[in-house]
């Protein structure tokens, strides 16, 4: 069979550029009979990789979907039927969107097949677009992909009973499979990350609680820094690692301002975008990962971390209990007091800390993109097979 895949989210710096690159890799190790097309923008084309064995056709159009897909950006009608002008050519079986964040109209293609990671953009629209028309048309997006669709896929089973409830979908037309961790997270010696938290200006022998993630509203670091301030040990650092530069929209002015005003500019430090070679070595001194997201589809750092053998403090909220378990600590995302209370929890008590961190690491070897690919595949087989294309809806 002949499967396309939307490439155009790879240059992507956030979770939909890493799942579709992850993905893409653990599908050419993965053994298969089918014939792989990956479609990639000119505009990003040299920004990106594809596995050997996958055949490449570059489209050409004035702008990255990667960066017009943005929350303010305006994707051209015109790029966007390049792309489907491009798919269309190539007579496929199948075309499969790692993100709806990308999607863009197809034709002459006898399945499509779209992952949606999560519903927060319909949920809590205010926190994740800047303007109404960024809101409609991500909401015009979606409908768009939904009616194309003959099958959904979604990255947690908490996020694909959201999307069976909130759009309604019918239970077989909604597959999950997961997420996991790039084989460069793993535990490393204190030794070699020792100039690695020198040059970002930590001091290795200093405990500091990481965050990892967008600087987005939805991600609640604004409460996150007011429950910092809490904490008694004024010893204690917070990290935040996120790229300024992100194409999504963020509300770094309102963090820094709540840093300076709750009086922890020697306590908190923002990074920027930290790559992988780095990133490694901060969740390996981490004290912990600390994520209190208002909604998370899977929450990627959170099985990094834990690969490296590192707790979690976790928010209650989306799928981050299920993907956490046994390796963390929960709280409620809404409650600042709560937020502050895990983190004194776990700085009196290092054995803990420590005992988390085991159950953490072991914890992790149950999230793999082998498993991924392996699942995507078995999905798009059954989706093949099937004679008729199913209603989505219930």
């Amino acid at each position: 069979m002949k499967i396309g895949i939307d490439g155009s989210c790879l240059a992507n710096r956030r979770g939909f550029g890493r799942f579709t690159r992850e993905l893409l890799n653990a599908l050419a190790r993965a053994p298969r009979e089918h014939r792989f097309t990956v479609f990639v923008d000119r505009p990003s084309a040299g920004q990106v990789q594809v596995p050997d064995g996958f055949r490449t056709v570059v489209v050409d159009m004035s702008r990255a979907p990667a960066e017009a897909a943005s929350a303010d950006g305006r994707r051209r009608l015109v790029d966007m039927l390049e792309m489907g002008r491009a798919v269309a050519a190539e007579k496929l079986d199948m075309i499969y969107f790692p993100a709806t964040y990308t999607f863009f109209p197809v034709w002459n293609v006898r399945r499509v097949v779209v992952t949606m990671h999560d519903i927060l953009a319909p949920k809590l629209p205010g926190l994740v677009f800047p303007s109404t028309f960024g809101r409609l048309a991500w909401k015009a997006k979606e409908r768009l992909a939904l009616v194309t669709a003959d099958h959904v896929v979604t990255v947690s089973e908490t996020s694909r009973r959201d999307l069976l409830g909130w759009f309604r979908l019918r239970p077989e037309s909604v597959t999950a499979i997961t997420e996991g961790p790039d084989a460069i997270f793993e535990p490393r010696p204190a030794a070699e990350s020792a100039a690695v938290l020198r040059s970002r200006g930590l001091d290795p022998t200093e405990r500091y609680f990481l965050y990892v993630g967008g600087l987005s509203p939805h991600k609640n670091l604004a409460r996150l820094i007011e429950a910092f301030a809490r904490v008694g040990d004024s010893r204690a650092k917070l990290v935040i690692v996120g790229d300024f530069g992100d194409v999504f929209h963020t509300n770094v002015g309102e963090l820094r301002a709540a840093v300076e005003r709750h009086g922890l500019a020697d306590r908190v430090r923002f990074t920027g975008y930290v790559p992988d070679e780095d990133l490694v070595h901060l969740y390996n001194r981490a004290y912990a990962l600390i994520l209190p997201s208002l909604m998370e589809g899977f929450g990627l750092p959170a099985v990094e971390a834990m690969a490296c053998g590192v707790p979690v403090l976790s928010s209650t909220a989306g799928s981050l209990p299920e993907v956490v378990g046994e390796g963390g600590i929960f709280f409620d995302p809404t409650d600042v007091r709560a937020i502050g209370d895990a983190m004194e929890s776990l700085l009196a008590d290092p054995r803990e800390q420590f005992r988390l961190g085991r159950a953490a690491l072991e914890r992790s070897r149950r999230f793999t993109w082998t498993a991924a690919a392996e699942g995507l595949l078995d999905c798009l087989e059954r989706v093949l097979r099937e004679r008729k294309p199913r209603r989505l809806s219930a």
